[in-house]
Protein backbone atom coordinates (compact mmCIF):
# COMPACT_ATOMS: atom_id res chain seq x y z
CA UNK A 1 0.00 0.00 0.00
CA UNK A 2 1.29 3.57 -1.18
CA UNK A 3 1.50 6.37 0.80
CA UNK A 4 -1.22 8.18 -1.51
CA UNK A 5 -3.35 5.08 -1.02
CA UNK A 6 -2.89 5.28 2.95
CA UNK A 7 -3.57 9.49 2.90
CA UNK A 8 -7.05 8.21 1.24
CA UNK A 9 -7.48 5.77 3.79
CA UNK A 10 -6.90 8.26 7.14
CA UNK A 11 -9.27 10.64 5.24
CA UNK A 12 -12.10 8.30 5.09
CA UNK A 13 -11.63 7.34 8.47
CA UNK A 14 -11.44 10.46 9.93
CA UNK A 15 -14.65 11.41 8.02
CA UNK A 16 -16.49 8.87 9.22
CA UNK A 17 -15.29 9.44 13.12
CA UNK A 18 -16.74 13.00 12.00
CA UNK A 19 -19.77 12.13 11.28
CA UNK A 20 -20.23 9.85 13.83
CA UNK A 21 -19.42 12.78 16.25
CA UNK A 22 -16.57 11.16 18.46
CA UNK A 23 -15.38 13.39 21.04
CA UNK A 24 -13.65 11.34 23.05
CA UNK A 25 -9.79 9.61 22.04
CA UNK A 26 -11.92 6.97 21.07
CA UNK A 27 -14.99 5.61 20.36
CA UNK A 28 -17.64 4.95 23.42
CA UNK A 29 -19.60 2.17 21.51
CA UNK A 30 -18.75 1.24 18.07
CA UNK A 31 -21.54 -0.46 17.35
CA UNK A 32 -24.30 2.30 17.94
CA UNK A 33 -21.95 4.44 16.26
CA UNK A 34 -21.68 2.32 12.90
CA UNK A 35 -25.66 2.46 12.96
CA UNK A 36 -25.81 6.43 13.59
CA UNK A 37 -23.35 6.31 10.07
CA UNK A 38 -26.52 4.05 8.30
CA UNK A 39 -24.41 0.81 8.51
CA UNK A 40 -27.11 -2.18 9.78
CA UNK A 41 -25.67 -4.11 12.51
CA UNK A 42 -25.80 -7.46 13.19
CA UNK A 43 -23.50 -9.33 16.61
CA UNK A 44 -24.70 -12.94 16.79
CA UNK A 45 -22.34 -15.37 18.77
CA UNK A 46 -21.34 -17.96 16.17
CA UNK A 47 -18.41 -19.95 18.04
CA UNK A 48 -14.94 -19.08 18.81
CA UNK A 49 -13.47 -20.89 16.14
CA UNK A 50 -15.58 -19.62 13.40
CA UNK A 51 -15.54 -16.53 11.20
CA UNK A 52 -14.98 -13.07 12.37
CA UNK A 53 -17.08 -10.87 10.30
CA UNK A 54 -18.64 -10.29 6.89
CA UNK A 55 -19.71 -6.94 5.28
CA UNK A 56 -22.75 -7.08 2.68
CA UNK A 57 -24.81 -5.04 0.63
CA UNK A 58 -28.51 -6.41 0.42
CA UNK A 59 -30.99 -3.78 -1.13
CA UNK A 60 -29.45 -1.11 -0.66
CA UNK A 61 -28.51 -1.55 2.91
CA UNK A 62 -25.02 -1.99 4.24
CA UNK A 63 -24.71 -4.63 6.57
CA UNK A 64 -21.79 -5.25 8.76
CA UNK A 65 -21.90 -8.31 10.86
CA UNK A 66 -19.49 -9.44 13.95
CA UNK A 67 -19.05 -12.66 15.78
CA UNK A 68 -19.74 -11.94 19.75
CA UNK A 69 -17.88 -15.01 20.14
CA UNK A 70 -15.24 -12.85 20.11
CA UNK A 71 -13.76 -10.92 23.13
CA UNK A 72 -15.02 -7.61 22.80
CA UNK A 73 -11.93 -5.79 22.15
CA UNK A 74 -11.59 -8.30 18.83
CA UNK A 75 -15.07 -8.07 17.88
CA UNK A 76 -14.52 -3.75 17.84
CA UNK A 77 -11.96 -4.69 15.74
CA UNK A 78 -13.89 -6.99 13.56
CA UNK A 79 -16.92 -4.16 13.63
CA UNK A 80 -14.12 -1.76 12.15
CA UNK A 81 -12.78 -3.46 9.68
CA UNK A 82 -15.91 -5.13 8.09
CA UNK A 83 -16.51 -0.36 7.89
CA UNK A 84 -13.79 -0.57 5.99
CA UNK A 85 -15.03 -2.75 3.42
CA UNK A 86 -17.95 -1.04 3.03
CA UNK A 87 -16.18 2.38 2.04
CA UNK A 88 -13.16 1.26 0.57
CA UNK A 89 -14.56 -2.02 -1.24
CA UNK A 90 -18.23 -2.85 -1.80
CA UNK A 91 -19.15 -0.02 -3.63
CA UNK A 92 -16.05 0.05 -5.47
CA UNK A 93 -15.91 -3.36 -7.03
CA UNK A 94 -19.27 -4.49 -7.40
CA UNK A 95 -19.17 -7.26 -4.53
CA UNK A 96 -21.72 -7.53 -2.73
CA UNK A 97 -20.55 -9.42 0.02
CA UNK A 98 -16.87 -9.82 1.87
CA UNK A 99 -16.92 -12.87 4.34
CA UNK A 100 -13.35 -12.93 6.81
CA UNK A 101 -12.42 -16.00 8.76
CA UNK A 102 -9.36 -13.87 10.00
CA UNK A 103 -7.69 -10.49 9.68
CA UNK A 104 -4.00 -12.65 8.63
CA UNK A 105 -4.41 -12.56 4.93
CA UNK A 106 -2.42 -10.46 3.01
CA UNK A 107 -3.83 -9.68 0.47
CA UNK A 108 -4.52 -5.94 -0.44
CA UNK A 109 -8.27 -5.35 0.25
CA UNK A 110 -7.04 -7.18 3.79
CA UNK A 111 -4.53 -4.99 4.46
CA UNK A 112 -6.38 -1.57 3.60
CA UNK A 113 -9.16 -2.80 5.82
CA UNK A 114 -7.24 -3.32 9.13
CA UNK A 115 -5.39 -0.52 8.11
CA UNK A 116 -8.77 1.49 7.98
CA UNK A 117 -9.57 0.00 11.45
CA UNK A 118 -6.36 0.96 12.81
CA UNK A 119 -6.83 4.62 11.46
CA UNK A 120 -10.63 5.03 12.55
CA UNK A 121 -9.70 3.43 16.02
CA UNK A 122 -6.46 4.86 16.78
CA UNK A 123 -6.38 7.60 14.83
CA UNK A 124 -3.16 9.32 14.92
CA UNK A 125 -3.66 12.65 16.68
CA UNK A 126 -5.49 11.37 19.19
CA UNK A 127 -2.75 9.08 19.69
CA UNK A 128 -0.10 11.14 20.31
CA UNK A 129 -2.38 14.04 21.97
CA UNK A 130 -3.02 11.32 24.63
CA UNK A 131 0.58 10.65 24.34
CA UNK A 132 1.50 13.96 25.02
CA UNK A 133 -1.41 14.75 28.02
CA UNK A 134 -2.21 11.98 29.23
CA UNK A 135 1.22 10.21 29.96
CA UNK A 136 3.15 13.79 30.43
CA UNK A 137 4.98 12.64 26.81
CA UNK A 138 6.96 9.94 27.73
CA UNK A 139 9.65 8.68 25.22
CA UNK A 140 7.42 5.84 23.74
CA UNK A 141 10.51 3.53 23.56
CA UNK A 142 10.39 4.11 27.59
CA UNK A 143 6.59 2.11 26.86
CA UNK A 144 5.91 -1.10 28.96
CA UNK A 145 2.84 -2.96 29.19
CA UNK A 146 1.22 -0.48 31.17
CA UNK A 147 1.50 1.98 29.04
CA UNK A 148 -0.31 0.24 26.51
CA UNK A 149 -2.97 -0.62 28.28
CA UNK A 150 -4.00 2.43 29.15
CA UNK A 151 -4.15 3.43 25.53
CA UNK A 152 -5.98 0.91 24.96
CA UNK A 153 -8.80 1.45 27.63
CA UNK A 154 -8.71 4.96 26.06
CA UNK A 155 -9.79 4.52 22.89
CA UNK A 156 -11.64 1.36 23.72
CA UNK A 157 -9.59 -0.73 21.59
CA UNK A 158 -7.48 -4.03 21.69
CA UNK A 159 -3.64 -4.44 22.81
CA UNK A 160 -2.57 -5.51 19.62
CA UNK A 161 -4.29 -2.57 17.16
CA UNK A 162 -2.45 -0.13 19.59
CA UNK A 163 1.02 -1.93 19.60
CA UNK A 164 0.24 -1.92 15.44
CA UNK A 165 -0.84 1.39 15.02
CA UNK A 166 2.25 2.68 17.01
CA UNK A 167 4.47 0.52 14.68
CA UNK A 168 2.70 1.93 11.78
CA UNK A 169 2.94 5.47 12.52
CA UNK A 170 6.64 4.84 13.39
CA UNK A 171 6.11 5.81 17.16
CA UNK A 172 7.99 2.51 18.30
CA UNK A 173 10.81 0.50 16.35
CA UNK A 174 10.30 -3.39 15.23
CA UNK A 175 12.31 -4.23 18.91
CA UNK A 176 10.23 -2.38 20.81
CA UNK A 177 7.03 -3.95 19.07
CA UNK A 178 8.37 -7.63 20.01
CA UNK A 179 9.21 -6.45 23.45
CA UNK A 180 5.75 -4.97 24.24
CA UNK A 181 3.64 -8.62 22.58
CA UNK A 182 6.17 -10.85 24.52
CA UNK A 183 5.78 -8.60 27.68
CA UNK A 184 1.45 -9.03 26.54
CA UNK A 185 2.12 -12.84 26.44
CA UNK A 186 3.53 -13.06 29.74
CA UNK A 187 1.56 -10.94 31.52
CA UNK A 188 -1.95 -11.29 29.95
CA UNK A 189 -3.98 -7.65 28.97
CA UNK A 190 -6.62 -8.38 31.67
CA UNK A 191 -3.94 -8.14 34.48
CA UNK A 192 -2.72 -5.22 33.37
CA UNK A 193 -6.35 -3.57 32.55
CA UNK A 194 -7.38 -5.19 36.37
CA UNK A 195 -3.83 -2.73 37.63
CA UNK A 196 -4.94 0.46 35.88
CA UNK A 197 -8.53 0.02 36.69
CA UNK A 198 -9.84 -0.13 32.72
CA UNK A 199 -12.22 -1.72 31.17
CA UNK A 200 -12.20 -5.06 31.69
CA UNK A 201 -15.15 -6.17 29.54
CA UNK A 202 -12.90 -5.27 26.57
CA UNK A 203 -11.00 -8.74 27.53
CA UNK A 204 -14.16 -10.79 27.84
CA UNK A 205 -16.65 -12.51 25.33
CA UNK A 206 -20.03 -10.58 25.10
CA UNK A 207 -22.01 -13.20 23.14
CA UNK A 208 -24.14 -10.66 22.17
CA UNK A 209 -27.44 -11.33 20.03
CA UNK A 210 -28.32 -8.14 17.76
CA UNK A 211 -30.53 -8.58 15.02
CA UNK A 212 -31.83 -5.85 13.50
CA UNK A 213 -35.52 -5.17 12.77
CA UNK A 214 -34.92 -4.60 9.16
CA UNK A 215 -33.39 -7.90 8.91
CA UNK A 216 -35.85 -9.96 9.72
CA UNK A 217 -38.56 -8.16 7.93
CA UNK A 218 -36.60 -8.71 4.54
CA UNK A 219 -36.90 -12.60 5.45
CA UNK A 220 -40.28 -12.45 6.12
CA UNK A 221 -41.48 -10.32 3.61
CA UNK A 222 -39.74 -12.89 1.18
CA UNK A 223 -41.12 -15.61 2.77
CA UNK A 224 -44.28 -14.11 2.66
CA UNK A 225 -44.17 -13.38 -1.29
CA UNK A 226 -42.71 -17.14 -1.27
CA UNK A 227 -39.23 -16.07 -2.77
CA UNK A 228 -37.63 -18.16 -0.05
CA UNK A 229 -38.37 -21.55 1.68
CA UNK A 230 -39.56 -22.02 5.26
CA UNK A 231 -36.49 -23.78 6.34
CA UNK A 232 -34.86 -20.09 5.34
CA UNK A 233 -37.35 -18.78 7.55
CA UNK A 234 -36.90 -20.62 10.71
CA UNK A 235 -32.84 -20.45 10.57
CA UNK A 236 -33.46 -16.41 11.01
CA UNK A 237 -36.02 -16.56 13.27
CA UNK A 238 -34.70 -18.89 15.61
CA UNK A 239 -32.26 -16.08 16.34
CA UNK A 240 -35.10 -13.73 18.28
CA UNK A 241 -37.20 -16.92 19.27
CA UNK A 242 -40.05 -16.77 17.26
CA UNK A 243 -41.05 -19.44 14.85
CA UNK A 244 -42.22 -19.71 11.29
CA UNK A 245 -45.83 -20.78 12.37
CA UNK A 246 -46.41 -17.02 13.66
CA UNK A 247 -46.15 -16.01 9.84
CA UNK A 248 -48.25 -18.58 7.93
CA UNK A 249 -48.04 -22.04 6.67
CA UNK A 250 -47.60 -21.05 3.04
CA UNK A 251 -43.72 -21.65 1.74
CA UNK A 252 -42.32 -23.28 -0.82
CA UNK A 253 -39.27 -26.11 -0.17
CA UNK A 254 -37.93 -26.39 -3.94
CA UNK A 255 -36.57 -22.90 -4.84
CA UNK A 256 -34.14 -21.56 -2.74
CA UNK A 257 -32.88 -17.96 -2.24
CA UNK A 258 -28.86 -18.68 -2.13
CA UNK A 259 -28.53 -15.19 -0.90
CA UNK A 260 -30.40 -15.30 1.91
CA UNK A 261 -29.41 -19.31 3.03
CA UNK A 262 -25.56 -17.82 2.78
CA UNK A 263 -26.14 -15.59 4.93
CA UNK A 264 -27.45 -17.62 7.76
CA UNK A 265 -24.93 -19.75 6.62
CA UNK A 266 -22.28 -17.41 7.79
CA UNK A 267 -24.31 -16.65 11.20
CA UNK A 268 -24.10 -20.09 12.03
Amino acid sequence: MNRSRRHEIEKLADSLREKCSVIDYGFQNIFESAEKAGFVVIRYPVGLESFLGFAMIKDGDRIVFSNSSQILSREIFSIAHEIGHHCLHLASTGKILIKDDNFQNSDEQETEANYFAGCLLVPQDKLEKYIRLELNDIDPNSFNGLHIAKIQNAFNSSFDTVLIRMKDLRLIDSRKYEELKAEKAATTVTRFLNVINGNLDLNRISESKKIPPVFLEWVISNYQQKLIPKSSLERALRYVDLTADDFGNESIEDEVDEEFDELFRRME
